[in-house]
């Protein structure tokens, strides 16, 4: 094999970067930590994730971009995505596999001569994998154990490494399974100082942002609603809430009626019935003062398998803190990166997360305090930062291969 000197000496190292699911800021996320004066980046995706990608993606015409065409088929897209990756890519990222069973057939004989590393979304689901039964939902039971299966026993082994977007998520993997392949900690978000640069709005509110989907695996508003509303009722005027997130399901459409009742009772609350936006998205956590993520701990995040957030599933919310610099409050027993720790609050029940809040709203240093630790804590996560850990080891570890 060419050492990774030589592959310098001679041509840039040649990484690609598939997504055709979802995951946009996954994919700009990785776009510019692989983008280094040693390597070309080739990214594989849709049209219409590419069209939210070029928000973000200013210098897109230093990356090679590869299309899936308006009348090509999943599985002919994947095909010659292999071919390229045979002939040209040193090294492909894999980020989003699995949405349903249906999903995964194309990566059966998904099979590239390039080295490859796949992204760990649910680790227990995908490395842990058991048989559940659940009779209120049957599809969905089915759906999981199949693709569990066929991800565990065929798709999986493939791989050359995984990635895995916190170190929590590693140490729980070496610690809970026998898996021995290579295991990298590249994040979904890079901290760029562009995000801070704009003046916030100053009228005295204290500025508080739930992102992300109202989606019941996802978020536990049980001590959100008794935590605002007696917060509105005696501090009206110093306060105001957004809710910057789409709507999912039955559970999506019952908390946005009661933040919209409360709304309508005089609370300053903005709540949306629909996907956001990204640019107004950006501006809310831009004009924000801190976020608010009322994560469920222990959730079914992959069918019915569960999972623990911050230990076996990420959750993008703590990068939303990184992005935007942003102080964070999470449930007491969340397993926050240790990087944010002194730019992040706690809350056990309703009554701490009224009173955290309360003092912030009363405690102006306490708050300006968070808010350059969190900024602090955030350039951490700088893309020069993230560069030197990428060529350090995963550039090494190709190089070894």
């Amino acid at each position: 094999m060419i050492s990774f000197n030589s592959q310098i000496a001679k041509r840039p190292i040649e990484i690609g970067i598939l997504e055709i699911q979802r995951h946009v800021p996954i994919l700009y996320t990785f776009s510019r930590i692989c983008k280094t004066k040693n390597t070309n980046v080739t990214i594989f995706t849709t049209k219409e994730i590419f069209l939210r990608l070029e928000t973000y993606l200013k210098d897109k015409e230093n990356y090679d971009i590869i299309l899936k065409k308006n009348n090509e088929s999943t599985y002919s897209f994947l095909k010659r995505v292999e071919h390229i990756c045979n002939h040209k890519i040193d090294l492909l990222f894999i980020n989003t596999i699995h949405e349903t069973l249906l999903d995964l057939i194309y990566y059966l004989k998904f099979n590239p001569k390039s080295k490859t590393i796949l992204l760990i979304h649910h680790v227990n689901a995908w490395l842990k994998p058991k048989l559940i039964f659940n009779i209120k939902h049957p599809i969905r039971t089915i759906d999981t154990n199949l693709s569990s299966a066929l991800i565990f026993k065929f798709i999986f082994p493939k791989f050359d490494g995984i990635n895995v977007i916190y170190h929590t998520l590693k140490d729980y993997i070496q610690a809970n399974t026998d898996y021995e392949k290579e295991i990298f900690t590249l994040p979904t978000s890079i901290f760029e100082n562009v995000k801070i640069t704009e003046g916030q709005k100053d009228d005295g509110k204290l500025r508080i942002v739930i992102p992300g989907l109202i989606q019941e695996h996802r978020k536990d508003y049980s001590n959100v609603f008794p935590a605002f509303e007696n917060i509105f009722e005696n501090h009206k005027g110093k306060i105001k809430l957004h809710i910057p997130g789409l709507p999912v399901g039955r559970f999506g459409k019952q908390i946005y009626d009661k933040f919209k009742d409360m709304g309508q009772k005089g609370c300053d609350i903005v709540i949306f019935d629909h996907f956001v936006p990204d640019d107004i998205f950006d501006d809310i956590l831009t004009q924000s003062d801190i976020i608010l993520a009322p994560i469920r701990i222990k959730t079914r995040a992959d069918g019915d398998i569960e999972e623990v957030y911050g230990k076996t599933v990420g959750s993008g919310v703590i990068f939303n803190a990184i992005q935007y610099a942003k102080p964070i409050v999470v449930p007491a027993e969340f397993n926050m990166l240790p990087e944010l720790e002194s730019s992040t609050l706690r809350y056990s029940d309703s009554i701490g997360l009224k009173n955290t809040i309360i003092e912030l709203m009363s405690n102006s240093k306490q708050l300006q305090d968070l808010k350059k630790e969190a900024l602090i804590n955030s350039q951490k996560f700088s893309l020069k930062n993230l560069q030197d850990y990428f060529e350090k080891n995963v550039l090494t570890w190709l190089d070894t291969r």
